[in-house]
């Protein structure tokens, strides 16, 4: 698995995740989602290296 795939599958986890929140029915607005999203990311500098 390459780094995509691993990112695609963290932000889809995170998204099913919410959705779960969703469905009980606890709101997290647009902007918490965001944080929520960035936080939870690697600190991989690899990610963030240009070519």
């Amino acid at each position: 698995m390459d780094e995509c795939d691993l990112l695609r599958d963290h932000i889809s986890q995170l998204i099913t995740f919410l959705n779960d929140l969703k469905n009980v029915e606890v709101q997290i607005d647009d902007k918490d989602q965001v944080v929520l999203l960035l936080c939870s990311l690697p600190l991989d500098t690899s990610l963030s290296r240009r070519p």
